[in-house]
């Protein structure tokens, strides 16, 4: 083969290869144009915002719920309790982003004056610290449980998982006749 027909055969073939994204493109804008409708008869998109603005009935899905989100439950903190303090009990030492929680189950132990036992469920004993309060009315004696993180927790390695735990409450006072309650939050 000679020398001309060889730089013939490259321009050529560096000329068709210009052309292939060319064509590739201008198919992509040809697709792009011709939109998604399924209809070639100008029925309109019942779903678009933007055709049925002019008519107030038709239903607008903006993908917000349609119903409105639950109220929050009442947390009730420990400042808010009523009654007075009669007992607390302290797990991991201070609680850093204290939470409400639930306590699993009571206990009430016999002593002078009484304790209180509660078991409850949270993560991992070195990471989870918690406080546990006795208030008291006339009536009875209200438990509540606060739980979070100790204050070295996110310097080491904790175990996920729900572990089960047992705090005793002492009472400066006796339970005097009066109902135990637990606050569940």
């Amino acid at each position: 083969m000679n020398k001309n027909a060889t730089q013939s055969t490259l321009a050529n073939n560096t000329s068709s290869r210009r052309w292939i994204p060319a064509i590739g493109l201008a198919f992509a804008l040809a697709l792009t144009a011709c939109g998604t409708s399924d209809s070639l008869d100008g029925a309109t998109d019942a779903g678009d915002p933007a055709l049925i603005a002019d008519d107030p009935s038709a239903p607008v899905n903006d993908g917000l719920p349609s119903e409105p989100a639950p109220e929050p439950p009442d947390v009730v903190a420990f400042a808010d309790m009523e009654g007075t303090l009669i007992g607390s009990a302290n797990m991991g030492g201070e609680v850093v982003d204290p939470k409400p929680a639930e306590i699993d189950g009571f206990e009430i132990m016999e002593s002078a004056p009484e304790q209180i036992a509660i078991s409850f469920t949270a993560g991992a004993e070195g990471c989870t610290a918690a406080t546990a309060q006795a208030f008291a009315t006339d009536t009875q004696v209200i438990i509540a449980l606060e739980v979070g993180i100790t204050t070295d927790a996110l310097s080491k390695s904790c175990m996920s998982g729900d572990f089960e735990h047992r705090l005793t409450i002492a009472l400066d006072e006796g339970l005097g006749g009066r109902e135990v309650v637990v606050v569940q939050r």
